[in-house]
């Protein structure tokens, strides 16, 4: 039997959705004042929402750039190299740093963001777990091309 998915649709897909997340980001940029106030127009509601979403911004680009990279990477047949690793390490802080600032809401009386730093620090751990294990394989790779 044939099969119809096959890994190059996976990072088609995942490239997609990657260029797709960095135009959303970029616009919530521009309609973030208007977004936030629809949700709550209290001033310091919004001033903090603001500050943490606009504080997290340079994270996303660097997210979404390192994994573009990653993938162009994957999609050329390059996975186990040191660039890889490296890119897997900055998406993890990237995330670390997310769930840092938004944990700054503790502070305010917006819990829901609680979440969103939740989610944030388990996927910098999923990352981190991922950017170890290819480290491993990328040391491993590394050592087989030198004993042939």
């Amino acid at each position: 039997m044939k099969r119809l998915w096959k890994p190059k649709h996976s990072v088609t897909l995942s490239l997609a959705v990657t260029y797709l997340a960095g135009a959303a980001l970029l616009a919530l940029m521009f309609a973030a004042p208007a977004v936030l106030k629809a949700i709550d127009s209290d001033p310091r509601f919004l001033r903090v929402m603001a500050a943490i979403f606009y504080g997290c911004c340079p994270a996303g680009w660097l997210a979404i750039v390192s994994l573009l990279k990653l993938l162009h990477n994957i999609r050329k047949e390059q996975v186990f190299t040191r660039q890889n690793v490296r890119l897997l390490r900055i998406l993890s802080w990237c995330f670390i740093f997310v769930t840092l600032v938004s944990l700054g809401t503790l502070f305010t009386t917006y819990l829901p963001m609680l979440y969103i730093s939740l989610a944030a620090g388990f996927l910098a751990i999923l990352l981190r777990v991922v950017k170890n294990v290819m480290e491993q394989a990328t040391i491993m790779r590394e050592e087989q091309e030198l004993t042939i």
